[in-house]
């Protein structure tokens, strides 16, 4: 099958084209940058906010798997909208003009909010959602702007915490448990889910080729965070972290570490209600319609993660 994929030399984007190249699709490819190409793919120069520029990339195109977009953990920049919603737009209506058969978008469990139980999260539970961020509100926003297309079918792939080599939530783990910078925030109790980017990528595939729509949430396993952090500390060979910080001072600590930040914050509010807050994304449908086995737990994550890391230093 000839796809085209958004995002892919992002994080979970470079999953997704290693998944689907070793499987036998024929890939075309959209960068910003000038004069670069993606391995292996036919990489069209491209920008989602100006639809003029993408039109080559559709061309013969079966699918197209939506991955970019603007991520961040904080503030309103008007670039969540033009990135995830008007981009979106643009995608959607050049698969209406060439006739695309199939778009799947990568969305993400934060368009749930942190409800701070172990009540498993269902895909219907998105109907009344309350995102904490802009990143999660631009993504419900255009799940709904999908859901008035009728030319194609629609796959929406959510995700909750991505950890795996090559992330930046990974590089910020492990620098800080090494360093011994890492606190739990409570009693590092609290329950949360985590999907490898392998198994993101594994459920577009399946997704694709089962030729599959609806919504499916995507889960490698849970743990707690204490677990997640000593396994990795382990790993490393470092000693795990003994301090804990209450939850309400982690969280005033991201509010104005986000307010006096010159650059990008060192802490956010909304890490602080990840790794504070317990939330449990059932992915049984993915299991049951896409037959989805994970291929990643907690130990050969830690695993992935710290070889990684370790070749970075």
């Amino acid at each position: 099958m000839k796809v085209l994929i958004t995002g892919a030399s992002g994080f979970i984007g470079t999953y997704i084209v290693k998944e689907l190249l070793d499987h036998g699709h024929v890939l075309h490819t959209i960068s910003r940058k000038k004069d670069y190409s993606i391995p292996n793919t036919k990489t069209f120069i491209g920008d989602i906010t100006d639809i003029s520029s993408l039109q080559p990339a559709f061309e013969g195109v079966d699918a197209v798997i939506h991955n970019a977009a603007y991520a961040n953990d904080y503030g309103k920049d008007k670039r969540y909208y033009d990135f995830n919603v008007k981009g979106t737009q643009n995608i959607a209506d050049l698969c209406v003009e060439h006739n695309v058969k199939h778009l799947l978008y990568t969305s993400t469990a934060g368009i749930y909010g942190f409800p701070n139980n172990t009540i498993p999260i269902k895909e219907s539970d998105g109907a009344t959602a309350k995102p904490f961020n802009e990143y999660g509100a631009t993504k419900i926003e255009s799940e709904k702007l999908l859901e008035k297309y009728t030319n194609f079918k629609k796959t929406i792939i959510r995700p909750p915490m991505v950890f795996g080599a090559g992330g930046k939530p990974a590089l910020l783990l492990l620098s800080r448990i090494q360093q011994g910078k890492m606190a739990y925030i409570g009693r590092g109790e609290k329950k949360i889910s985590v999907a490898h980017p392998a198994d993101v990528a594994l459920c577009f595939r399946l997704a694709l080729e089962k030729k599959q729509e609806g919504d499916f949430n995507v889960v490698s396993f849970y743990c707690s965070i204490q677990e997640l952090v000593e396994k990795t500390a382990e790993k490393l060979g470092v000693p795990p972290p003994t301090k804990h910080i209450p939850f309400f001072i982690a969280y005033i600590t991201g509010y104005f570490s986000e307010i006096f930040a010159k650059d990008e914050p060192s802490f956010t509010r909304f890490r602080a209600i990840k790794l504070g807050t317990s939330r449990i994304i059932d992915n049984e449908k993915a299991k049951k319609i896409l037959d989805f086995q994970p291929q990643f737990d907690l130990q050969s994550t830690v695993e992935n993660m710290v070889s990684w890391y370790e070749k970075q230093q």
